[in-house]
């Protein structure tokens, strides 16, 4: 059975991917998803991460609303930095 962690990364590789192909900025470190699963956002990050990523505003909404409790953060490559 797998559990929600490694759904969520799975679901927030494929996305990061098809984002990719589309012709989205990875580097600007966007929100792929407010909730990929219940109570899970993907968020893209610098690896290793830099004060920026802290910024509020460089947050997906639903972790800073408190609508999520979980986040899978990727670097711009897709790679996973932490999922927690």
């Amino acid at each position: 059975m797998e559990s929600d962690r490694d759904r969520a990364i799975r679901l927030a590789q494929v996305l990061f991917r098809e984002r990719q192909a589309q012709g989205i900025d990875m580097s600007a470190g966007p929100c792929l998803a407010e909730e990929i699963i219940p109570g899970w956002c993907v968020d893209v990050a610098h690896s290793p991460r830099e004060e920026i990523d802290n910024l509020p505003q460089n947050q997906c909404a639903s972790w800073r609303a408190g609508r999520v409790h979980h986040f899978v953060e990727l670097d711009a490559e897709g790679n996973v930095i932490r999922a927690v």
